[in-house]
């Protein structure tokens, strides 16, 4: 996992391994929802304004993944207050 601090946002990027295992696609709610494909794999958790939708969604209930993040493993454990995990532990 690699993550990339920039004045407005941070970007996560990682593998396919890695982010079936800690973002844990193919778990359905329990599936983290700020996931994206581009050329790989990338978390848009804290990336401005791209993850304006997704809050928006998961506030709504529109999506299938519904993971917020935070747990362990996550590039942004212990620094999202109030996570939700949907699910418990992996």
């Amino acid at each position: 996992m690699k993550k990339i601090i920039g004045d407005w946002s941070t970007e996560v990027t990682m593998t396919g391994d890695e982010a079936k295992a800690v973002c844990r696609i193919g778990q359905g709610a329990r599936c983290c929802a700020f996931l994206v494909m581009g050329p790989g794999f990338e978390c848009i958790r804290m990336s401005y304004p791209n993850n304006s939708t997704i809050f928006k969604r998961l506030e709504e209930g529109t999506m299938n993944a519904r993971g917020e993040g935070g747990w362990e493993g996550c590039a942004w454990h212990g620094s999202i207050p109030n996570s939700n995990d949907k699910g418990g532990k992996s």
